[in-house]
């Protein structure tokens, strides 16, 4: 299979996961759905008996059961790739060169990004817009006395804190490309992180969100 085929055949099963978690989603409504019937029928004696009426015309229980069988197989089948899939991911993430990392809250992104240019021991951090024109950091290079060219300004990593503050403040935070001798950082939006650097960085910088 080549390497084409292969993120197709990928691609293929990620989008038919998620019927598989619609799956899942719709048979927890209905386990809601029999607890609450359940409760209802264990203090009823005669709702009890017209419910095991209808499960029966309606061929509930066989339903159910068939339900179940089909679950189990599927967890029998996962258990038996677990190991292959362990071994497998293992390789795949030792080729890993560009990795995407999502936050919920801003300052969980720039106390990440901190961390990131200390780990990489990123000492001077060029800033520029990913889209041309989109973002002039002309302002902040002026308010704090930083070299400009072109597009992009040039950052000691000391004042990095300062420069956050003033890209949050002028609502900026987002689609900047952090870059250093090492590693190329695109800041997508104010959540959205992404690394490209040699794959021992990017396993030291994942480590960084355990």
């Amino acid at each position: 299979m080549s390497v084409a085929k292969l993120e197709t055949e990928m691609l293929k099963v990620r989008k038919e996961l998620q019927g598989v978690k619609k799956v899942n989603t719709n048979f927890c409504k209905i386990l809601d759905e029999l607890n609450t019937i359940k409760a209802n029928t264990q203090t009823n004696q005669k709702l009890k008996d017209k419910i095991t009426q209808e499960f029966r015309d309606k061929e509930i229980i066989d339903i159910f059961a068939g339900i179940e069988q089909d679950f189990q197989d599927l967890r029998n089948q996962l258990s038996k790739q677990e190991l292959n899939k362990e071994r497998v991911a293992d390789f795949v993430e030792s080729l890993r060169t560009r990795k995407t990392f999502s936050f919920e809250e801003t300052t969980k992104s720039i106390l990440f990004l901190e961390s990131v240019f200390s780990e990489l021991h990123s000492d001077i951090i060029s800033l520029r817009p990913q889209f041309v024109g989109t973002i002039d950091l002309g302002e902040i290079a002026i308010e704090l006395g930083l070299h400009k060219t072109g597009s992009a300004i040039v950052v000691q990593q000391e004042l990095l804190n300062q420069v956050f503050s003033l890209l949050i403040s002028k609502r900026m935070f987002r689609n900047i490309v952090f870059e250093t001798s090492n590693a190329k950082i695109s800041l997508k939006s104010s959540n959205e992180i992404v690394v490209e650097s040699d794959n021992l960085n990017i396993r030291k910088i994942s480590r960084l969100r355990d």
